[in-house]
């Protein structure tokens, strides 16, 4: 995705003199003098914790029920973390029913979050309407309900909504259930299901719907005019200029030119321009060309996930993709990388986060990279090396199973969220 012009940078002493003035605070932790800092809650617009949220403008939503939530208070981290070069202090939002799943920016002063749903892997059980949040660069706004949740005895929420948005803005969620939304960060057209793609061959290794990797869906948007969705049951949707294309289905998970479905870990897609998309589903890559799909060679050994964990090995299931250009991709996979810039093939998988477990990738150039590991740690790469592991936001203690979300609109900015709410922003170096 190509960044579009950076508004005004919040640095953290703005933050900071903000907060001193503000008059609408939720409770927060306060920091201690050294430079260990405790968790906090983000400043965000007016809310009462633990009730439905009001209606987005959007005429799409017509109801809404309230969601439970895992917690009405603020806590602090269960270890304190020391703020790391170029990243803030860690915050916190108050995640909706079912965690806080995806983040997307476009700029320092524009980042949406979504989540909710019944994603099937976090610690409480609780689960509540699709929402979003937007962040314009010094508080989260009030969530705005995409995904009505369903009244008495009716079946249908989303499952691990994920988002990417472009300018304009313009943003689409798609989600594990099959459905997908779009709009322009508050207001959105009402759910819509994809087309069924073509029906596959029984695949012997689907762990069946309550298992945590069964149903992930990736989306990825070069312009506000092209999209496309796959998803882990091997099938990739394209939307061109306001209509989906025939989806097109990958194998049953058996023979060597197959995907392998349904693995535990997320799906990924990336598209830096309408003719150049790369997706990852189970250890597979697949390609657009601008007219059709199509299946790489394998870049690493296959290895089965462990069922119990959503990361892989280094040489399990990639993770996720973020391509800069048509040329330059990295994947992460496991504790690793693998990269192409420029050549057909893919570079042997590095090892760049040898404790950790990474869950997203950010490259927003061909000189810059960001990624984040399920323990909120982050690893920065310049264009040549990727530097050691910092720790920025705590582990996610409700919603377990969702991962660290990471979205970069520069080198000079990202967000990081995980789960449970917990965020902090980071601003490179100015240019001059």
């Amino acid at each position: 995705m190509l960044p579009v012009s950076e508004g005004e940078r919040v640095g953290r002493s703005r933050i900071v003199a903000w907060m001193a003035t503000a008059t609408l605070v939720l409770s927060a932790t306060a920091c201690s003098a050294s430079a260990a800092a405790t968790r906090q809650v983000g400043l965000q617009l007016p809310i009462t914790r633990g009730t439905t949220p009001a209606a987005p403008t959007s005429t799409a939503v017509t109801a809404v029920t309230t969601a439970t939530l895992p917690s009405t208070t603020s806590r602090t981290a269960p270890v304190p973390i020391v703020q790391a070069p170029g990243w803030s202090v860690p915050l916190a939002t108050l995640p909706p029913g079912g965690g806080i799943t995806s983040v997307s920016c476009i700029s320092d002063t524009f980042c949406i979050a979504t989540g909710g749903g019944a994603n099937q892997s976090d610690a409480t059980g609780t689960v509540g309407a699709g929402e979003t949040r937007s962040w314009d660069g010094e508080a989260w706004s009030n969530p705005s309900v995409y995904f009505p949740a369903p009244t008495a005895g009716a079946n249908g929420l989303p499952i691990m909504p994920t988002i990417t948005c472009v300018s304009g803005p313009f943003c689409v969620i798609a989600d594990g259930s099959g459905f997908i939304a779009n709009g322009d960060g508050t207001n959105w057209i009402a759910p819509v299901p994809l087309k069924p793609a073509p029906p596959l061959t029984t695949n012997p290794t689907n762990p069946g719907s309550g298992h945590p990797g069964a149903r992930e869906a990736a989306v990825s948007c070069a312009t506000s005019k092209f999209c496309t969705i796959v998803d882990n049951s091997g099938n990739a949707y394209t939307w061109e200029h306001g209509s989906w294309l025939a989806p097109q289905a990958f194998g049953s998970g058996t023979g060597p030119d197959a995907v392998a479905l349904y693995a535990s870990d997320r799906v990924g897609v990336s598209c830096p321009t309408t003719s150049a998309c790369t997706a990852v589903i189970g250890t597979a890559v697949l390609d657009w060309n601008g007219s059709t799909w199509s299946k790489e060679s394998l870049p690493w050994t296959p290895t089965l996930a462990d069922p119990s964990h959503r990361a892989a090995s280094v040489s399990g299931n990639p993770t996720a993709i973020s391509c800069a250009t048509s040329t330059l991709c990295a994947i992460v996979n496991g504790s690793g990388t693998s990269y192409r810039n420029g050549a057909p093939t893919w570079s042997p998988i590095q090892t760049i986060d040898p404790a950790g477990m990474l869950d997203s990738i950010s490259c927003p150039q061909v000189s810059f990279c960001m990624a984040a590991d399920t323990d909120g740690f982050m690893v920065t790469w310049d264009g040549t090396t990727w530097a050691p592991p910092i720790k920025v936001i705590p582990v996610a203690t409700d919603y377990t199973g969702i991962g660290t979300s990471v979205s970069c609109s520069s080198a000079n900015f990202c967000m990081v969220i995980n789960g449970d709410g917990d965020y902090a922003t980071y601003s490179g170096p100015t240019d001059g």
